[in-house]
């Protein structure tokens, strides 16, 4: 897969409901309620525990690494919005949060938020480019070819403990 990444002058002509997305750096399932007028549910896809061996994950610390993949859907429509995937090293959390984690289907945003740990979320890689397979097969259609992605690490004291990828599914035709 080929990633176009934006710069300020392409990203400023996204439309603006997408802007306003791919800049919070707040909870993006509380903005993305107010842009699409919905409340919004997280739909787990795919949840594992791995070892920390794998390679593609270098960028975070710890011995066990949560993979979970999620769509982003309105209660009332159904719609799918945003697909997401977020590695995190889960052994670098307190304890609650770990097993809120792995055993409800509370937005990450949400779990961190209620939880009152000081974190940094770095800023966004944002780019261009077909959406992941897993997406593909999770929304039973075909790969999109130019859906708008970002990525970005949250930080806690000092070590990369999150990495989070998303997938803005309804907005990808925005995209020029």
């Amino acid at each position: 897969m080929t990633e176009c990444f934006l710069a300020g002058e392409e990203i400023h002509q996204l439309n603006r409901d997408l802007r306003i997305l791919i800049a919070t750096n707040g909870t993006l399932t509380r903005i993305l309620g107010v842009v699409t007028g919905e409340e919004i549910v997280v739909q787990i896809v795919e949840q594992q525990l791995h070892a920390r061996e794998v390679a593609q994950w270098e960028d975070l610390s710890g011995s066990r690494i949560l993979q979970r993949r999620v769509l982003l859907n309105g209660r009332t429509s159904g719609r799918q919005f945003v697909g997401a995937e977020s590695l995190i090293a889960i052994d670098l959390l307190p304890p609650t949060i770990s097993a809120d984690l792995t055993s409800t289907c509370a937005p990450i945003g949400e779990i961190m938020a209620a939880s009152r740990l000081e974190t940094f979320k770095e800023p966004a890689d944002i780019w261009v480019a077909e959406s992941p397979d897993w997406l593909a097969a999770a929304t039973d259609q075909a790969a999109q070819p130019r859906t708008v992605s970002r990525r970005y690490r949250i930080i806690i004291d000092g070590q990369p403990v999150i990495v989070i990828t998303e997938h803005f599914l309804d907005f990808a035709a925005a995209a020029s």
